[in-house]
């Protein structure tokens, strides 16, 4: 049995053993008659050695053109040759000494040559048929790699399919291995260089080397110059199916990175007409502003001081309606002067003076100073120590009364106004939350714009005027907001430097702990 997997193994070995065969089995037949006519019957006797002369053929004789053309197929024109002149051999000793007839070795002779013809067209044919079978599977090798690279989404699935697509295509002849390495990464099993025919091919991309292909083949492999050129064009095929690949994905990554940079300039030229728009609503507010609000004090100043002389003329003997009355007049003169000086503050442009200030403390203050009814509540949920802002105190200290106000005025059936504070990396945050009607998701990108309000009262100002109050003082302010929950303004201030040094040293403490 182990002979016999030996034999397996090596395919000329086998051919041998099955030339070998048939020729034994043909010499046997061949000599057949004289063996075993001695003992027969002469009829029978001459009935065998006919055959050997049937109509002028060697019928024996041709029993030889089968090991030949198994020869001339199996492992080509040289071995069918020296099968051929064996045979001859055997045929000699039957000529000269058993025919006995004239030209005895002419016979051995031709069927030599016809032998050997045959076994060369044979060979030759075979060789032929190897050679289309071959270069269908070759170009069939090719195709299929074209078609792998068409659908392979990336360079790995490629690779890893052309490791296959290789060795199915060219093992018509035996086992054949690829092994393929490109930038570090192996794809198929690797070749032993115990094989006898070991192929390496350079795997380059503009002119650089970026991995190589080894294939395989076995001893039988039909191998001549035009295996060469074909791995050479399997090697350029592969390089370039992967360049392909490469590029594909490179112009995705590209496509994508064009699409955020689209994205980003049309985020920016969108923001750019927002504040166009802003600074054409600006510039119209502070024209009305500045023709306008000089002219509209001095009537108020009048009005305020005729009440006043009024209530000094009746001097407590007005009826109850009558200082109703008064009081009412005075109150929207307040009101008038609050909308002038409102439009007066957003017209005037000042530069901020920056001052260190205790936040908790502003905050406080601007709470005792605002007008806010019984109905409504303040908590205050301070953390930690108060931090310390660089700000302009009276800008950032009207930014939070405008806040406080515009909560106080959203919460007409009472609530509560809570205000926490906080800090984090180099900015300290302030929460004005109020638990009022809240504010609808359509309005909260324009509550900051000037002129925009939804209260009967007032013209939209106070909030513009509080968004750049605080950008003047490097901070942020932002909104949140449900209808029927409540509103949330976070302002994000600058702190000192002593805080940000102290804020990092601690948070660099709690790192290492």
């Amino acid at each position: 049995m182990r002979i016999f997997n030996e034999i397996r193994k090596r395919k000329f070995d086998r051919n041998a053993v099955v030339i070998s065969i048939m020729f034994v089995f043909c010499t046997l037949l061949y000599y057949a008659p004289s063996v075993f006519g001695w003992g027969s019957p002469p009829n029978a006797q001459n009935d065998l050695r006919n055959l050997h002369n049937f109509y002028g053929l060697d019928f024996f004789a041709l029993l030889f053109f089968v090991p030949v053309v198994y020869a001339a197929y199996s492992t080509g024109v040289i071995r069918a040759v020296i099968v051929a002149l064996a045979s001859a051999v055997i045929f000699m000793p039957y000529s000269l000494l058993i025919t006995n007839q004239p030209g005895a070795l002419f016979r051995p002779s031709a069927f030599i040559l016809i032998m050997s013809a045959v076994g060369a067209v044979v060979a030759m044919l075979q060789k032929g048929d190897e050679q289309r079978k071959r270069s269908m599977n070759e170009l069939k090798c090719l195709y299929d790699i074209g078609k792998a690279a068409e659908t392979a989404v990336k360079v790995e699935n490629l690779l890893s399919s052309v490791a296959v697509i290789i060795p199915q295509n060219l093992n018509h002849r035996g086992i054949v291995d690829t092994c393929i390495t490109l930038r570090g990464q192996t794809f198929g099993e690797s070749v032993s260089d115990n094989r006898k025919r070991k192929i390496i091919e350079n795997l380059v991309i503009a002119g650089e080397p970026i991995g190589q292909m080894e294939i395989a083949f076995p001893a039988s492999y039909p191998w001549n110059n035009k295996s060469n050129h074909f791995i050479k064009t399997l090697g350029e095929r592969i390089s370039g199916a992967v360049r392909s690949i490469e590029l594909e994905q490179n112009l995705n990554v590209y496509y994508e990175q064009l699409e955020v940079m689209v994205e980003n300039r049309t985020r920016e030229l969108e923001q750019a007409h927002e504040k166009l728009i802003r600074s054409e609503r600006l510039a119209a507010v502070g024209e009305l502003a500045s023709g306008v609000g000089h002219e509209l004090r001095n009537p108020l100043n009048v009005i305020r001081n005729c009440v006043y002389l009024i209530n000094m003329n009746l001097d407590g003997q007005a009826t109850a309606e009558v200082e109703e009355t008064l009081k009412l007049l005075d109150t929207q003169v307040d009101i008038s002067n609050k909308i002038v000086s409102d439009l007066l503050d957003f017209t005037r442009v000042r530069a901020p003076t920056r001052n260190i200030v205790n936040l908790n403390t502003m905050i406080q203050d601007r709470v005792a100073w605002a007008s806010i009814p019984d109905k409504v509540t303040v908590r205050y949920d301070f953390t930690g120590d108060a931090p310390q802002l660089f700000v302009d105190p009276e800008q950032i200290g009207q930014a939070f009364t405008n806040v406080i106000n515009n909560a106080v005025q959203s919460m007409t059936s009472g609530g509560e106004l809570l205000v926490s504070t906080g800090q984090d990396d180099t900015r300290a945050w302030i929460k004005f939350t109020d638990t009022g009607c809240g504010i609808p998701a359509e309005n909260l990108t324009r509550v900051f714009e000037p002129l925009f309000t939804t209260k009967p009262k007032g013209i939209g100002l106070g909030l513009a005027i509080t968004r750049r109050m605080v950008e003047q003082n490097s901070g942020v302010i932002e909104v949140e907001s449900l209808v029927g929950k409540g509103t949330t303004f976070t302002l994000k201030l600058p702190l000192t430097k002593k805080e940000v040094n102290q804020y990092e040293t601690a948070s660099l403490h709690s790192g290492r702990g």
